[in-house]
């Protein structure tokens, strides 16, 4: 019925066509060259714009996340590629809606929590339509327009800029999307082959700048690449003697291989990924020559700052690092004189050591720290090719995190860095190359994460929050280098939305939505953990909370995130300070079932951050210069008072850096201080002679942490927004209040803050916006202000993060039905030498029962929602709406500025329009099916998008009004499964009754088990299944 697509590029079923000037895709063509036939001729331009330069340093907090699973800022382009496997408010697996204006919509909840790197997760380009994690590029000059056209992206990348931030992009490399298949292999792995398979495409899909060839040449007309295996050593085994022939092609033809499993490198980096990405040949040097100037003009075009490079292990070395100097030759020529190009690399330290700057084997190794940042000069390749600058997200830290954090399982990998992060460290300095390519300095710029869009939700496990925040801890202070969080972190996310056992994730979308909550029960287990501690993660169903709006700038864990990216402003050592060792420890090991003999350390370590002496000098590097930070944390499961003998000269002492007698003070709430007792060591630090201080003991909640200074350092962190209450009822960002009736309401509002704020600063830095089907705006009413410091409030929910400590409390009046944003611009202390620094906004929505805007899961049906102009229930038709039989909506949805509508059950959508209530006249729509796909029955739904809510995620529908049809949301359902050969039996009855309100009833026998869809559509007129709307159980939670 409807499972074409309708995207007409250029891609022909005649061989590749190159994608050129084509005036129906201006908007998203980077290439602007009317005349071009040849991709290099392609070319773009940036009218009047000058390019922004580089941030001399990199070592800032970084942001991650999906587009689409981000904010829906623009609804229009949604559905852009007019199939039904775009948007899906009711599933996981298909678009949520994200784009750039959602972004720039919520660039001050980034910038608020001290974020100052974007990092945009998948490819800008054009993909399937139903891709949205856009890892699977089908072009390489082409925006998928589901995210914005090139005026969007670079209105959001200048605004990013004007912010003082910068933005990093990611790349796919060498692989592209599915569309070309090997011979005897349709359905099937193909298995390797030195021969190479030959070609076919897969469809008419072509792609328009790339082609393969099966013409075999039994010499390779171009050298076959190095390679070097996971422990870090150059292959050159009876294997790659073997290489000697190839296909005359663009891409690899050798087979496939998984995207888990055990494989040499060489194999992984000459085969389709998975089965499902095709793989350009990136060491032959035309497709090197494309994919460089493609990807510079995208810079061009852009002004972006760094690429992120993905599956980083699976390009060919040399021909990364031919690929980056390419890149920071054109970002050079543009200004940007310190290009960022970091990558994924998930292999162990040895092998990421190869790929890291100028490349290291083990033998290169510089066992000196200070030698090795300052004088080491042995490498794998010049000085021309390094390839990336640092892990994107690195997988040793994160593989140590699980390990200390107490998972079990086997988390190795082969020739990794040790757990303890002080030694890695020390192992990462002297493996890895840190120059920077650009200046020739010591820059590391390894990025840290506790999660990413590949692996599990912490929150979700026992005991998740306690071990995330130490996670982040460890990421933010311990580690030099950059620290990235994952969207949803700082809201502390918890559902997964993976269907595969062996790959565990969490995408949940951002902005409101329903689907995460209503597929949030978790039952699809894990294989790669032994005993999976999982909790919250199985009910997320049940709450109610995952469905909100999570742009919230008072939780607990977005503070306690601001604060420590504050601290690394303030002492400049925990951003730039190369030099972390351990003073002390008291652990012990013990030995999970399923980590293979593998034991877990746990217990108290003392650890010491500073200036690398020798190597680097902070004390002008603003704040505390560099004033050394003492940290302290525990991986112990369960709060513990630790005692420790200060006389002791056996390890049993907690050693501090700092001097015998010095009073230190936890820059973390509750904020303690303690002064130090001698100890029997004298560490020298900053040329101290003294003996370093010690404590006789110190109380550690579970998976704790401190990190000291001496008091007449420590400065108390910024306030915070902290809480919201409205009507002393209604907590917290997004809340949804019920009214009887549209009349205006008052409400009370109570701000809270981590610190005393001056009242009359708050008052006036409160600003309210409303969409409301009249219009009207809610009012401060100012003569109501009431502020008072108060006792601790809201004891938060982890160590560490700030209670409240001061309220604002004041009358809102002139509230109508809607949703309402307040913003806190900047509030200043009650001091006057503090301030909020950030814009923070806070979202209420206010409405009836029946408002789908409010109360989206119990208003997404309405007998009172379609009317017939002529009172009267007509038969359905192909044609619905006629100018004699006209149809209208009585819309119910303040809180809404854009609607759109459809009479066929989804299967043509009207434009979005404006929305304006009260009563809106639909114009006919053309249905075309098959006789056994009509309908009886009128029915609608009608689709709401809110720029405050950042969401398209609002449906309500209803059949006409006096119908005496029950409740329905789908016009029929027809099983399709083994029992009838997925509908080409027609033989068997296979149609589903509604016997209720929404109430589908089907007598099925069969042996077990079984499996079956419940395909909306059936059968199209060509006897094929019809996959416009096929439902199943994908993730085993019983919801389709």
């Amino acid at each position: 019925m409807r499972g074409q697509w309708l995207l007409s590029l250029a891609l022909s079923a005649s061989g590749a066509q190159a994608l050129r000037y084509d005036e129906r895709y201006v908007d998203w063509n980077l290439n602007m060259n009317q005349e071009a036939v040849n991709p290099l001729d392609y070319s773009t331009i940036y009218e009047n714009h000058t390019y922004h330069p580089s941030p001399d340093n990199w070592r800032f907090p970084f942001y991650s996340f999906f587009m689409d699973r981000f904010v829906n800022g623009d609804p229009s382009n949604d559905n852009i590629n007019e199939t039904a496997w775009e948007h899906d408010i009711y599933g996981t697996q298909l678009r949520h809606g994200g784009d750039t204006d959602g972004v720039r919509d919520s660039l001050d909840y980034l910038q608020g929590m001290g974020i100052k790197g974007i990092y945009l997760a998948g490819s800008l380009l054009y993909n399937f339509p139903w891709s949205s994690d856009s890892y699977s590029p089908l072009d390489h000059t082409f925006l998928d327009r589901h995210f914005g056209t090139i005026a969007q992206w670079r209105e959001l990348i200048n605004d990013i800029h004007s912010r003082g931030m910068y933005v990093l992009v990611d790349n796919t490399m060498a692989t592209m999307s599915d569309v070309i298949a090997f011979e005897g292999y349709f359905n099937s792995s193909t298995p390797w082959s030195f021969k190479e398979h030959t070609a076919v495409w897969k469809s008419s899909q072509r792609y328009s700048d790339w082609e393969f060839n099966n013409e075999w040449h039994d010499e390779c007309p171009y050298e076959y690449p190095r390679f070097w295996d996971q422990g870090g050593n150059r292959i050159e085994d009876g294997n790659i003697t073997k290489m000697v022939g190839c296909m005359d092609s663009e891409f690899d033809q050798y087979g496939d291989v998984g995207a888990f499993g055990q494989y040499p490198e060489w194999q992984k980096q000459l085969s389709k990924f998975n089965a499902v990405q095709d793989r350009l040949r990136d060491w032959r040097p035309s497709v090197q020559t494309k994919l460089q100037h493609f990807m510079c003009m995208m810079l061009e075009a852009l002004d972006f700052d760094g690429f992120r490079i993905d599956k980083a292990m699976q390009v060919t070395v040399d021909g990364q690092g031919n690929f980056s100097h390419a890149m920071r030759e054109c970002a050079s020529n543009l200004g940007k004189y310190n290009f960022f190009i970091p990558g994924e690399i998930v292999n162990g330290n040895a092998n990421g050591a190869i790929y890291l700057g100028r490349g290291k084997e083990p033998g290169m190794a510089v066992e000196n720290i200070t030698e090795a940042a300052t004088t080491n000069s042995t490498y794998i390749r010049d000085d021309q090719h390094h390839a990336l600058d640092a892990g994107a997200f690195h997988y040793t830290i994160y593989r140590g995190l699980m390990r200390f954090l107490g998972l079990d399982g086997d988390l190795l990998a082969a020739a990794d860095g040790p757990v303890n992060f002080v030694d890695a460290w020390h192992v990462m300095v002297q493996t890895n190359d840190f120059v920077n390519a650009n200046n020739g300095k010591f820059d590391p710029r390894h990025m840290y994460g506790v999660s990413n869009q590949d692996v599990l939700r912490w929150p979700g496990l026992i005991n998740g929050t306690e071990r995330q925040v130490l996670g982040s801890f460890v990421n933010t202070l311990v580690v030099p280098g950059i620290t990235m969080v994952s969207w949803g972190e700082e809201q502390l996310f918890y559902v997964l939305d993976n269907t595969a056992a062996n790959y565990i994730y969490g995408r949940q979308a951002m902005s409101s939505a329903q689907a995460w909550q209503m597929h949030g029960c978790y039952k699809v287990g894990d294989e790669n953990l032994s005993h999976f501690p999982v909790n919250s993660s199985l009910v997320g169903c049940q709450d109610d909370a995952v469905s909100l709006d999570h742009r919230d700038p008072t939780h607990p864990m977005y503070n306690y995130l601001k604060s420590g990216h504050e601290m690394r402003r303030r002492y400049p050592v925990l951003n730039d300070g190369f030099d972390v060792r351990q003073l002390s420890n008291q652990t012990f090991e013990y030995y999970l079932n399923g980590s293979f003999g593998v034991p877990t350390e746990t217990g108290i370590w003392s650890v010491y951050r500073g200036e690398l002496e020798g190597a680097q000098d902070l004390s002008d590097a603003g704040g505390y210069g560099n004033q050394p930070v003492w940290l302290v944390y525990s991986n112990y499961n369960g709060s513990r008072n630790y005692t420790f003998d200060c006389s002791s000269t056996s390890g049993q002492a907690i050693i501090s850096p700092y001097d015998a007698g010095t009073t230190v003070k936890n820059l973390y709430y509750p904020f303690d201080e303690r002064t130090l007792e001698p100890s029997t060591e004298k560490l020298h630090f900053n040329g101290s002679n003294e003996y370093n201080g010690c404590l006789p003991w110190l109380n550690m909640t579970k998976y704790g942490y401190a990190a000291f200074v001496p008091k007449d350092v420590w400065e108390a962190p910024s306030p915070s927004l902290t809480k919201m209450i409205l009507n002393d009822t209604f907590i917290g960002h997004d809340s949804r209040i019920l009214v009887s009736d549209e009349d205006k309401a008052t409400l009370t509002l109570e701000l809270r803050f981590s610190a005393e704020m001056d009242c009359d600063s708050v008052r006036q830095s409160i600003n309210i916006t409303s969409t409301t089907g009249d219009g009207s705006v809610a009012v401060i009413d100012t003569d109501s202000v009431d502020c008072l410091t108060t006792e601790l409030l809201d004891e938060p929910l982890f160590y560490g993060a700030v209670p409240s400590f001061w309220r604002y409390r004041t009358n809102i009046t002139n509230v109508g039905n809607g949703i309402h944003t307040i913003t806190v611009n900047n509030a200043t202390s009650a001091s006057k030498n503090s301030f909020t620094g950030s814009k923070d906004h806070l979202m209420f929505r206010i409405g009836q029962i029946d408002n789908p805007m409010v109360f989206p899961f119990k208003a997404n049906y309405s007998s009172t929602l379609l009317f017939s102009s002529n009172g009267i229930t007509k038969r359905a038709s192909e044609t619905s709406g006629t100018q004699e039989d006209a149809f209208y909506v009585q819309h119910k949805a303040p809180g809404a500025d854009k609607w759109r509508y459809s009479l066929t059950w989804g299967a043509e959508w009207s434009d979005w329009m404006d929305y304006q209530g009260g009563n809106s006249t639909l114009d006919k729509q053309t249905w075309a099916g098959t006789k056994a796909q009509k309908w009886t029955g009128d029915h609608v739904k009608v689709q709401y998008w809110s720029k405050a809510a950042g969401s398209s995620d609002h449906i309500q529908e209803g059949d006409v009004y006096g119908s005496s049809e029950h409740m329905r949301r789908f016009p029929h359902f027809f099983i399709h499964g083994s029992f009838n050969q997925y509908g080409y039996d027609s033989g068997l009855d296979n149609k589903m009754k509604l016997v209720g309100n929404s109430t589908w009833e089907y007598d099925f026998m069969t042996e077990w088990p079984s499996q079956f869809q419940l395909n909306v559509w059936g059968m199209t007129e060509d006897g094929v299944p019809d996959v416009s709307a096929a439902f199943g159980d994908i993730d085993n939670d019983t919801v389709l």
